[in-house]
């Protein structure tokens, strides 16, 4: 058989082969299983691709960076800021404590800022804070209104003795008017505790026995809002 013979033979045995019924079923069959393998493969490699890359960023943060917590881990979280006490009133007279002079407030009503001026060397001055006395007239223990640092504990011609205490969120109180005082400078005293004892002082009324209250904060005296 010559080499014309050959090749006629073979273009007649691919068609008889073309026409069989199995057959365009059979290369439909095996092209898609190709494809979908060669999918596979494309998967797989980018896979391993990626948590390559993902194992050397992390190892990299490890090494040069700060690894950012997972936010979903069970764990609870740390508060970043405590919460600020809340202010109360410097004495525990309950019902029996009578405030007799107030804060004086510009915006105030013309009656309370009547009742926020002291009367001293014959004129007439605005309160920087409260006083606060007990309607029975006895004298009576004065309370740390807010926690912290005791920074002045001192003797005041005018206001008597005084103690200066600072707390956090640049907030200062100061009570004056006071015949005995249990705390020294450095002190660190927790909201409640007794520091001192009512008394009486040249500014305002001196007959009575009384605590002056102040306030400041950031520098400046604001009202207590003790109602």
């Amino acid at each position: 058989m010559n080499e014309k013979e050959r090749n006629a033979f073979r273009q007649s045995k691919w068609k008889r082969l073309t026409r069989q019924r199995w057959f365009y079923p059979t290369m439909y069959i095996t092209l898609v299983a190709v494809i979908l393998a060669a999918v596979m493969v494309y998967q797989f490699s980018s896979t391993d691709n990626t948590a390559e890359e993902n194992q050397t960023n992390e190892d990299w943060l490890n090494n040069h960076g700060e690894v950012v917590p997972d936010m979903n881990d069970d764990d609870e979280a740390v508060p970043v800021v405590a919460d600020q006490e809340d202010l109360v009133m410097p004495v525990l007279l309950g019902e029996n404590a009578e405030i007799i002079t107030k804060f004086y407030d510009p915006n105030a009503s013309a009656e309370d800022q009547e009742d926020a001026l002291v009367f001293y060397n014959n004129q007439y001055s605005q309160s920087k804070g409260i006083d606060i006395t007990s309607q029975d007239g006895e004298p009576f223990e004065v309370i740390a209104a807010l926690s912290g640092t005791v920074t002045k504990v001192e003797e005041d011609d005018l206001l008597g003795q005084t103690i200066e205490i600072e707390h956090e969120g640049d907030r200062v109180t100061f009570y004056a008017s006071l015949s005995e005082t249990y705390i020294s400078e450095g002190d660190e005293v927790n909201q409640g505790d007794t520091i001192g004892l009512s008394g009486s002082n040249e500014y305002g009324d001196s007959e009575l026995t009384k605590v002056h209250f102040r306030l400041i904060e950031e520098g400046t005296p604001v009202n207590p809002e003790f109602d």
